[in-house]
C-alpha cells in the first residue's frame, strides 16, 4: 500500500495534532519522530544520516520503506522507494530524502527519484527538496553519470531547489548547510 495521506499526516503533525484516520496502517510504522529534538538519525545495518537541527525546527522522520510505502499486491512490482524522508519546517520548508545503501550508487539514485515520482505534487509544495545516498563503500565520482545528473535537474526544475549529496558510511549535516553542495 502506498499511503494517500503524507500531505495530511505531515500537516497535522506540524500543527501538534494526533493523525487520525490513517489509510495506510498504525501511524507508529511510519513515523519515527515529530519534535524539535537536535539530532534526527536515519540509520541501518552500519549506515547512518545525521540531521543537525541547529534552528530547533520541528522535523519529522518518515520511514517510507515499509511504512509510508508497504509492499503488498496493490503496490506494483519493482517499485523503488527511499528508506527515509525527513521534513524540516513545515509543508512549504525542506524535504530530505535518505537512501542508506550497500554498493549500487546508481540504484540509490533511482530510489530517491522514484519515491519523488511516487508523490510529485506532495514534493513540489517545499522550498527545496535534498537527496541523501549514505554508502558502505568507497563513492565513485558519478557527478557526470546521466542517473546522477538527471536527478538533479529534476529536482531543481519540477521540485524548486535542492541537490544531491553522496558520502561513505555516516554523514552528519546541519540544517543550515542543506544547500552548500557536495
Amino acid at each position: 500500500m502506498i499511503c494517500d495521506k503524507l500531505h495530511v499526516c505531515a500537516e497535522s503533525q506540524f500543527a501538534g495534532r494526533k493523525v487520525i484516520n490513517c489509510g495506510n496502517h498504525n501511524v507508529e510504522k511510519c513515523i519515527e519522530s515529530s519534535d524539535k529534538r537536535s539530532k534526527v538519525k536515519c540509520e541501518e545495518r552500519r549506515k547512518k544520516y545525521i540531521l543537525e537541527n541547529t534552528k530547533k525546527n520541528h522535523v519529522i522522520s518518515y520511514k517510507m520503506d515499509g511504512g509510508i510505502i508497504v509492499v503488498d499486491k496493490t503496490v506494483p512490482a519493482g517499485t523503488c522507494k527511499c528508506d527515509y524522508l525527513l521534513l524540516v519546517d513545515g509543508l512549504e520548508g525542506r524535504a530530505i530524502l535518505v537512501e542508506l545503501k550497500g554498493v549500487d550508487i546508481p540504484h540509490a539514485l533511482k530510489q530517491i527519484r522514484e519515491t519523488l515520482l511516487l508523490f510529485p505534487e506532495f514534493f513540489q509544495s517545499f522550498s527545496g527538496v535534498y537527496g541523501r545516498v549514505v554508502a558502505t563503500a568507497s563513492v565513485p565520482n558519478l557527478k557526470a553519470s546521466p542517473d546522477y545528473v538527471n536527478l538533479v535537474r529534476m529536482i531543481r526544475q519540477r521540485f524548486g531547489g535542492g541537490n544531491i549529496k553522496i558520502v561513505e558510511r555516516e554523514y552528519l549535516e546541519r540544517d543550515v548547510d542543506l544547500m552548500k553542495e557536495a
